[in-house]
């Protein structure tokens, strides 16, 4: 890589050479680390240790006992030890409570006190829950409820065969469902702490990286053979970008992993994640790496060791971490004007604006703005890293001052 960068001429370049340096600088970046020990090893390990979790869900925690908080009303409170010895063949805890009147069971079902309500005459009781029944639960209330009727029939028709049929037949649980949409909003909510955490972890970790690599070729004097013939944005943005694609490299193959893994255990409900979902976190992967990368690159190029780029970079890493918490204040607050500002503005929409795409809060226009205005800060902080790139990334030994690498005083 470096002979051919050498044989360039530093003169003005056309466009086409330009473009061709910044591709191998790129090229050379990613198929380095692609191919090292520690990308190949750590990707082997996370591939086990995710798989491994999806295995484990489906033999030990989806096994697990559950509990299901029922509530009965009236003439349907002589239900709760029977479903409770029905539901005990079964790895189901039920767990009974006896309410004044439909109007109390049903406000602490809606509030998440209660899972299932249940009421009326035992042969048809009306059963209400949130969002969906569980389907032990179903299984045993329409026994139940048959049984009821089967009792009540031989009671009152003289043992006769076909009406006592017709009517175990024909008892059946009424099902209420109070909030219909309470499962997709809890799908999305799921989905965009999902986008979040991936995103925040990304950014951290690929971020990191550039620093480190730009750390390494300034210790080891490359980087004077390399600047002496491609410009320091080239190699600037190279780096970033080839280190981009090592990180969405890694992500793909994960991802698929687990999508296999779900597939072949059925361990994981997962929901099906629309368009919106998918291309806002790929978006938002793309757009705040090249934010938070190339500000790395700068502090990185400040020092000389690798153990002082904690020092450089440390604000960063908190500002990541701190916006990373605030996603969760402004999930809770999503018509917030203050929640809408952070989520548009840089260096905070690369994890909150996916995040809010993803639980159908943001609107087109919010992220047409942040877009535009991520695409802004990276063009401005390409400008400023490469200047201070430039003047700081050939002095080696005491830690540049970032107002003498603005400055390219010595």
């Amino acid at each position: 890589m470096s002979r051919e960068l050498a044989r360039r001429p530093s003169l003005p370049e056309p466009s086409n050479s330009a473009l061709h340096t910044f591709v191998l600088i790129a090229r050379r970046e990613y198929l380095t680390r692609v191919r090292s020990k520690f990308f190949l090893i750590g990707t082997a390990v996370l591939m086990v240790l995710l798989a491994g979790y999806i295995v484990l869900q489906a033999l030990v925690i989806n096994r697990a006992t559950t509990t299901v908080k029922v509530g009965f009303v009236g003439a349907s409170q002589v239900l709760a030890p029977q479903l409770k010895a029905a539901a005990a063949a079964d790895t189901l805890t039920v767990e009974a409570h006896m309410l004044p009147d439909v109007s109390t069971g049903e406000s602490q079902v809606r509030d998440g006190k209660l899972d299932v309500l249940v009421s009326g005459d035992v042969t048809a009781p009306v059963v209400a829950v949130k969002e969906q029944l569980d389907p032990t639960v179903a299984a045993a209330l329409t026994g139940l409820a048959q049984q009821a009727a089967l009792t009540k029939a031989l009671s009152t028709s003289g043992a006769d065969v076909n009406a006592v049929e017709s009517a175990v037949a024909a008892a059946r649980i009424q099902l209420v469902t109070l909030d219909p949409n309470a499962a997709q909003r809890t799908q999305r909510q799921v989905i965009g702490i999902f986008v979040a955490a991936l995103l925040y972890v990304a950014l951290l970790v690929y971020g990191q990286l550039v620093a480190a690599g730009v750390v390494e070729e300034k210790a080891n004097r490359i980087i004077e053979i390399l600047l002496s013939t491609v410009r320091p944005r080239q190699l600037l943005f190279g780096k970033v970008v080839g280190v981009g694609l090592v990180g969405l490299t890694q992500l793909v193959v994960l991802a698929a992993v687990a999508l296999i893994a779900t597939a072949a255990t059925q361990a994981i409900s997962v929901p099906t994640l629309g368009f919106t979902a998918v291309a806002g976190g790929l978006l938002w992967f793309v757009l705040g790496f090249l934010i938070y990368a190339l500000i790395y690159a700068a502090g990185g190029s400040l020092v000389s060791r690798q153990e002082d780029i904690g020092a450089v970079t440390t604000p960063v890493t908190m500002l990541i971490v701190g916006t990373y918490l605030a996603f969760f204040w402004v999930i809770a607050n999503a018509d917030n004007p203050i929640a809408i500002g952070l989520s548009i503005i840089p260096p905070f929409s690369p994890v909150l604006m996916p995040a809010r795409m993803a639980t159908g809060d943001a609107q087109a226009w919010q992220v047409a703005v942040a877009v535009v205005l991520a695409i802004v800060a990276i063009a401005g902080l390409n400008a400023l890293a490469a200047r201070i790139y430039s003047n700081s990334v050939l002095r080696v030994g005491t830690r540049v001052k970032l107002i003498e690498a603005w400055r390219g005083r010595a």
